[in-house]
């Protein structure tokens, strides 16, 4: 204590100074930061530069056939199009010959790895259709599931609502009684012994996935990562109440004011920092396999899944990613030549997406 101060409270009655002085301090327990720096921002082409095309076999079990950048930029699987939106899309123009893995399809995953931090993407389409099985999501640089797998976006045949969904290693459980929107489906966030289902979280919104999503034009998709917990928000392009941080994608955000989340998955009964490590983003598109195949004739699709993607390319012209930008934030404070994204109108984007480039094969 200063001298002055303390001139100043030896002036004060005794009462009054034991309440300054002796007063104990309210410990704030959440330690989770609200304020969140820019680190790395992907829009258009950068998704070229900053994220790497995968060609092995689809770990789900999928009838596709993903494609590396050079064939997926020369087949017009993967582009930039209008207002500088990155697209990537299965192939809707040629049946699959036999004996070949699947429909091409595209599955890209960062060059850099992540872990703490905000996660937003803007993205004007999803994905869908019978057979379809879109993911945007981060996982594990190790041996799976041992660093966890953080499920942000994710449905399949173009139905029902979106899910949001943790994988990991044994120990890991969530309490029922959290705070979000969303419906609990499972608590044991477990890969063995749960069929992978992992602990997931529906959301209750029709528009949060599927044809409607694509109607509204999208919407955002945001994930908090932290030792605290994961949290995962989502807002229509429709809602008039988005936060503006979130919108325009300015220096920083905080995630404090963006209200209550659909998906909360909190570190009660689950050490994160024992269960999540370092993360590469993943976004792809898969067919049929694990999950789609699974329910994919009691969703109302037509024939049996892979018979459908195999012999029916024109049922995948609604498969595609359409995407205005991908945001990472983190708690490091750091200044960015950024001053966020134009508040645009979405009336000026095309409903459906459209080739900048062609290349005929």
């Amino acid at each position: 204590m200063s001298p002055i101060i303390r001139n100043i409270v030896a002036l004060l009655p005794f009462s009054f100074t034991l309440n300054i002085v002796d007063q104990p301090q309210q410990v704030d327990l959440d330690t989770t930061a609200s304020n969140y720096s820019l680190h790395k921002h992907y829009s258009g082409s950068e998704f070229f530069s900053g994220f790497d095309w995968k060609t092995f076999n689809d770990p789900t079990h999928g009838k596709v056939n993903y494609v590396s950048q050079a064939e997926a930029k020369h087949k017009n699987l993967s582009y930039v199009s209008d207002h500088n939106t990155f697209v990537m899309r299965t192939d809707y123009h040629h049946k699959v010959e036999p004996g070949q893995r699947g429909r091409d399809s595209v599955r890209i995953e960062s060059k850099e790895n992540f872990d703490n931090g905000i996660y937003i993407l803007d993205v004007l389409h999803l994905p869908s259709g019978c057979g379809t099985w879109p993911a945007f999501w981060t996982s594990t640089t190790g041996h799976w599931p041992e660093g966890g797998e953080i499920d942000i976006i994710e449905g399949v045949n173009g139905k029902d609502t979106n899910q949001g969904t943790l994988h990991t290693t044994p120990g890991c459980t969530m309490p029922t009684n959290v705070d979000a929107t969303g419906q609990q489906l499972r608590t044991d966030c477990a890969v063995h012994g749960n069929d992978n289902q992992g602990c997931g979280v529906k959301d209750r919104r029709e528009d949060s996935f599927g044809p409607s999503f694509n109607k509204d034009q999208g919407g955002w998709y945001a994930m908090q990562r932290s030792n605290s917990g994961i949290k995962m928000w989502f807002w229509s392009r429709k809602n008039g109440n988005v936060p503006a941080d979130v919108k325009t994608g300015p220096a920083t955000v905080d995630p404090s004011k963006w209200g209550k989340p659909f998906a909360n998955f909190p570190s009660t009964h689950c050490d994160m920092k024992q269960h999540f490590g370092k993360h590469k983003i993943i976004i792809n598109n898969s067919l049929c396999g694990d999950w789609a195949g699974a329910v994919y004739q009691q969703q109302g699709c037509p024939l049996t899944c892979d018979q459908h993607v195999m012999n029916d390319p024109a049922a995948f012209r609604e498969s595609y990613w359409k995407i205005r930008a991908l945001r990472v934030y983190t708690e490091n404070n750091r200044e960015l030549d950024y001053e966020g994204e134009a508040d645009d109108d979405y009336d000026n984007y095309a409903v459906d997406d459209m080739v900048v480039y062609s290349e005929e094969y």
